[in-house]
């Protein structure tokens, strides 16, 4: 039944396609872990266009939201017999379209199936805990991993994918899950020189035991398990480092104005020690303890000398002047960034920030070209071109990490976290330390609003 319904979806989708003034530039189906499916479109309209009509695929569809490319929304008509909308795209260049369905999985205890006849190419994002047991016919043209979860793209076609929930219990996804296991540990000790993962490569061990025993769920367990290890000792081993090298800076400028450091210098000292032992999280208690140790000190000492009065005085004030001269200067570009985004609306891209690296009709799209194409994209915002610059400077930063900063550029400035998790449809816990991360590099900053995380930019 969801075969055949599907398969008259893609039908209507040829059949309307010569119809209408607009085409796709991109499918986006998001798989949530209970089963219901995420799906976005993104339209390119022909100019002059007052209304669109288009069959939505699936069933049952819900939560549905029509927007433009500056996120303003727009009026529509849905047909729930036929699944046809009707939208008043007002002369608008690009629209997207998201909703939820549950009728695009097919759910049997464990094993879940997930078919589509798109006239289209589309990307479809896995559940977390998705272990795919079967491709179909038709293989994906490109697949990643993003977040811990997997992202197939496929071409247009009937397209089946078979996945369970939870350990596929198989000897080959024990050995691919070793296998992946191993490479992330290797990319960890090769990225963070010194890091300890010795506790990770235990538990390989023993998942390779396990393997040789034939006992293919526990190997499988093991092996996930390492990877989620690694992950978590890597996060914690960068966030100690930062917090190490920011106490040991503020003793130096302790020093340097004659504030007492003692106490402080005698964490950081344990903080190193804890850190050469592994013991990372404990190397953060005791940096912490003395970053609070020194600007503590410094509230309750006066500054020893006339002199060094003075000095503080005087930068204190240029360093007043500098900020109401960067104030005023924000204040002039942020309240044209819509101005400055419409001036070519058929340049602007909608595509979910997460794919724009991904393949379809065998191009390809990078965050490079997304932030830095300045001929190509001349309706970028200043305050956007000033982020991509310092994404490029700073070197270090994770492709999901530049994705949301760009979009935060283009939010001017500020989104709240649910407009994050939203656009890129990712777990709640994971953007979270991803946030905490940018936190740390001191790009953005968290502020607290009507019991909502507003993510603000945070540019020197």
């Amino acid at each position: 039944m969801i075969g055949l319904l599907f398969l008259l979806s893609g039908t209507l989708f040829n059949h309307v396609l010569s119809q209408v003034q607009y085409q796709v530039n991109s499918i986006f189906i998001g798989i949530l872990s209970n089963g219901d499916s995420i799906v976005q479109y993104d339209l390119k309209l022909k100019p002059e266009t007052q209304q669109i009509a288009l069959p939505l695929i699936g069933g049952n569809i819900n939560d549905i939201l029509v927007r433009n490319y500056l996120s303003k929304s727009l009026v529509y008509t849905f047909n729930s017999l036929s699944n046809e909308i009707k939208i008043n795209s007002q002369n608008e260049s690009q629209i997207r379209i998201t909703y939820q369905t549950p009728d695009l999985v097919d759910k049997h205890e464990r094993e879940w199936s997930f078919f589509i006849d798109s006239a289209f190419p589309f990307t479809v994002k896995l559940p977390n805990d998705a272990v795919v047991t079967n491709l179909g016919e038709q293989s994906p043209a490109l697949i990643r991993k993003l977040g811990g979860q997997n992202l197939l793209s496929f071409d247009k076609g009937k397209i089946s994918l078979d996945y369970v929930i939870g350990y596929a219990g198989t000897r080959e996804q024990a050995t691919i899950s070793i296998n992946s296991a191993e490479l992330d540990l290797s990319k960890a000790e090769n990225e963070h020189v010194g890091i300890n993962l010795d506790e990770v490569k235990s538990i390989l061990r023993n998942a390779r035991g396990a393997m040789n025993q034939s006992n293919f769920i526990e190997a499988e367990r093991l092996a996930n398990n390492a990877t989620d290890i690694s992950r978590r000792i890597t996060e914690s081993f960068e966030t100690s480092k930062d917090l190490i090298n920011n106490a040991t800076r503020k003793i130096k400028e302790a020093q340097a104005i004659n504030v007492d450091f003692s106490e402080a210098s005698e964490f950081v000292s344990k903080s190193n020690v804890e850190f050469s032992h592994g013991n990372y999280p404990k190397a953060s208690e005791y940096a912490s303890l003395a970053i609070n140790s020194i600007d503590a000190t410094k509230q309750k000492e006066p500054v020893a000398n006339s002199g060094s009065t003075t000095s503080l005085l005087l930068i204190s004030l240029l360093a007043a002047i500098v900020f109401l001269i960067i104030f005023k200067y924000r204040r002039k570009i942020i309240p044209n960034l819509k101005r400055n985004s419409t001036n070519d609306p058929m340049d602007s891209d909608l595509t979910p920030k997460p794919l724009k690296d991904v393949v379809f009709n065998g191009r390809e799209s990078s965050i490079r070209e997304h932030a830095n194409n300045d001929n190509a994209n001349t309706n970028q915002s200043d305050l956007h071109k000033l982020v991509a610059d310092i994404i490029e400077k700073k070197g270090n930063l994770k492709q999901e990490e530049k994705e949301i900063l760009l979009f935060i550029s283009d939010k001017e400035g500020a989104a709240f976290e649910g407009e994050i998790r939203n656009k890129f449809i990712m777990p709640k816990t994971s953007l979270w330390r991803l946030v905490k991360r940018l936190e740390r590099e001191n790009l953005i900053e968290v502020i607290k609003i009507g019991g909502q995380n507003l993510i603000k930019l945070k540019i020197e």
